[in-house]
């Protein structure tokens, strides 16, 4: 059953749904956990948290309440464990201004934790990942990586300054990224963040939504220290080899590029940054800001000709180039 209220569902495959609740108000609601990505239990709780809240401010809200999802193997581990996880969620839930209203645990044999967001925003202030257009400049407010680096922790070819790296990356908030990005009303025209689909993968979703296509230049590609080094190695996660597989009909990859590049744009990423699509008049002005409040930005690609807005998802291919 339709309801009016409802102002952005899963039609797009959008970072969260937003409810109306208000002639200027709307909820943003969403809901992530997954089980570790590292092995230190308050690093893990922090990832997952900023993982969770990355799609309120995707959607350009902020979060207001949070609840904890838990599946812990109570019989298995160490409570100490647990309250680590538990403290480094509390940690970046506290970072983020929202309050932690309780949550729901249950003994299950493979720990996972998460939390459910519920965020704010302004109806004429959400974001969604519809609305690039031609002339469009694509940013990135993380390097990637994270997927390759995690897979390598049970080798011996993963430097500790590499997992360091990546795992101050994943526990970073988008937040002040989505502030400022924002900031720049009507002119940043879409944005969405990248986690499991990768960045081909979340790229796609936003050129369909939008009905446009887009130039990714891999060159240009923002690496994690050391992360193209595993993908020479042979280090290829299966949600990255399964991105590929799906998102491949979307792609047309030049000749002579960089296949271990390509991978990284297929990467399955964990807490991953912004995808910010900005007007090419007001891209300056994005970058100043990120500069001057020192955030990261990096300028990935451009969106180019428009797509008949009745074509089939399946039908719509080449709607990204690498090159």
């Amino acid at each position: 059953m339709l309801n009016d209220n409802v102002l952005v569902g899963f039609n797009y495959k959008d970072d969260a749904g937003v409810y109306k609740i208000s002639d200027d108000r709307c909820l943003i609601q969403t809901v992530d956990f997954f089980t570790p990505v590292v092995d230190e239990p308050y690093a893990f709780g922090q990832i997952a948290a900023a993982n969770a809240l990355s799609d309120v401010y995707a959607m350009g809200g902020h979060p207001i309440t949070v609840l904890n999802i838990a599946c812990f193997p109570i019989t298995n581990v160490e409570k100490d464990v647990f309250r680590k996880i538990l403290l480094g969620g509390l940690d970046k839930i506290n970072e983020s201004g929202a309050a932690l209203l309780g949550g729901h645990s249950i003994d299950d044999k493979e720990l996972k934790y998460g939390l459910s967001v519920t965020g704010i925003c302004g109806i004429d202030e959400i974001y969604s990942n519809k609305g690039a257009e031609p002339g469009d400049i694509l940013y990135l407010s993380k390097k990637l990586g994270t997927g390759f680096i995690v897979s390598a922790l049970s080798t011996d070819l993963l430097k500790q300054s590499v997992l360091d790296e990546a795992v101050c990356s994943m526990a970073k908030l988008n937040k002040t990224a989505s502030e400022l990005a924002i900031s720049l009303r009507k002119k940043v025209h879409a944005m969405t963040d990248i986690t499991g689909f990768g960045l081909i993968g979340h790229t796609s979703e936003m050129m369909l939504a939008s009905g446009v296509s887009c130039e990714l230049n891999l060159e240009s590609l923002p690496l994690i220290s050391g992360s193209l080094e595993l993908i020479q190695k042979g280090i290829n996660p299966a949600g990255t080899k399964r991105n590929r597989k799906f998102f491949s009909q979307y792609v047309n990859i030049e000749e002579n590029v960089d296949e271990n590049l390509a991978w990284a744009a297929f990467g399955a990423e964990t807490s991953g940054g912004l995808l910010i699509c900005i007007s090419e008049a007001q891209a300056a002005v994005l970058e100043n800001l990120f500069k001057d409040a020192g955030e990261p930005l990096y300028k990935v690609g451009k969106i180019l000709n428009s797509q008949a807005s009745d074509v089939n998802m399946k039908d719509n291919l080449n709607i990204i180039n690498l090159r």
